[in-house]
């Protein structure tokens, strides 16, 4: 029984090693107070034994397994972390852009309303005064011109942080030009804004009295103005998109500038393009400004006679009748008026004139400048 015992205490690997594991001293003790009560315990002591080395052998390795399941674990979860913010922060850039657009397009829709209907009403009434000729409303456009001026100090009030008035002058208003959608606001405010001044020189024109204007002369000038005013809208917006093309490519990268400054060159060759094509036009209505052509002469009594006296398009005497070279007679005022929109006689369809002086009524562009 002892020597049983003693075979049990040098079983190999339960000796006096350093590192001995705790399970093993565990299965040791349980040994020994096993050999003190029954002898038969040799075989199950081994067993025991066994089964302690094998539990010894195995357990050190589960917290490394533990661990490194954990560390897995750890790292998937840390993957996990690192794509959440990501993706957190696309769908909040991606919310923040529609925000912004949705925002713009409420504050465009509205102010685009206002500014339309304004053009409209100032359109049609300054063209209803030069239809009426002497007798047009002077307290009536004394009220446009009122109207149209309010209209435009309450806009650049409103919007005075950004000083939308620098795009008149050809400077850079205050705004961010790296977005597109403040920059086709702020052109497309701008145009309208000169069209309101243009429609308030027209107003002082109709407010000039006509010892000191004539009807005819009017005319002139209002084609003139439409003239002008078109192609001052036209190089307006080049110093906004200019300035927009420019920094829209990485400014930080050669790419970047090189992609900016084609763009910039581009847009400057198509501006410069479309300037050429409307220069012929504006050539002639300055001549036909300055040389005040005639549609014919002036007519007798006895043409007029012929005529029983009677203006074919007002239908009441003549004022400065005018013999046409088809031998038809038209108060001055009147055929002047007609050949705002046709090149023909009213009666007889011949060509009279070469050209439509379509603006010489008074009317203003609705073409809105974006480019």
């Amino acid at each position: 029984m002892q020597a049983n015992c003693s075979h049990l205490h040098n079983i190999p690997g339960s000796g006096d090693d350093s590192s001995p594991s705790q399970s093993t001293h565990a299965a040791r003790s349980s040994g020994e107070s096993s050999c003190h009560h029954s002898g038969d315990v040799h075989i199950q002591l081994s067993t025991a034994a066994g089964e302690g080395r094998e539990n010894a052998s195995s357990r050190p390795s589960r917290p490394g397994s533990q661990s490194r399941s954990h560390g897995h674990a750890h790292n998937e979860a840390g993957g996990l972390d690192d794509s959440a913010p990501d993706s957190e922060e696309h769908s909040g850039s991606s919310l923040s852009e529609l925000r912004y657009l949705l925002q713009w397009l409420h504050k465009s829709i509205s102010l685009g309303i206002g500014l339309l209907t304004t053009y409209m009403y100032a359109n049609k009434s300054i063209v209803n005064q030069v239809f009426l000729r002497e007798r047009c409303s002077k307290l009536q456009c004394a009220w446009l011109l009122v109207y149209l001026t309010g209209s435009s100090l309450l806009l650049y009030y409103t919007f005075h942080s950004q000083s939308l008035y620098y795009s008149l002058i050809f400077l850079n208003p205050t705004v961010d030009f790296k977005n597109f959608w403040e920059v086709l606001w702020i052109v497309g405010v701008t145009d309208f804004i000169l069209k309101f001044l243009f429609m308030g020189f027209k107003c002082f024109i109709l407010l000039v009295p006509s010892f000191m204007m004539s009807f005819k002369s009017k005319g002139y000038w209002y084609m003139l103005l439409e003239e002008l005013c078109q192609y001052y809208r036209m190089f307006v917006p080049i110093p906004v998109w200019f300035r927009y093309l420019i920094g829209y490519g990485e400014p930080d990268s050669v790419l970047g500038w090189t992609l900016g400054i084609l763009l910039g060159l581009l847009y400057l060759i198509l501006k410069l393009l479309s300037f050429f094509g409307q220069l012929r036009n504006f050539k002639q209505v300055l001549r036909i400004f300055c040389t005040r052509p005639h549609y014919g002469v002036m007519a007798s009594k006895r043409q007029c006679s012929e005529s029983d006296d009677i203006c074919a398009i007002c239908q009441a005497e003549f004022q400065k009748p005018i013999l046409l070279i088809c031998q038809h007679t038209f108060c001055e005022e009147c055929i002047s008026l007609w050949f705002n929109r046709e090149k023909t006689c009213p009666l007889c369809r011949t060509v009279i004139s070469d050209h439509v002086n379509k603006w010489k009524d008074g009317a203003t562009s609705m073409h809105l400048q974006i480019f």
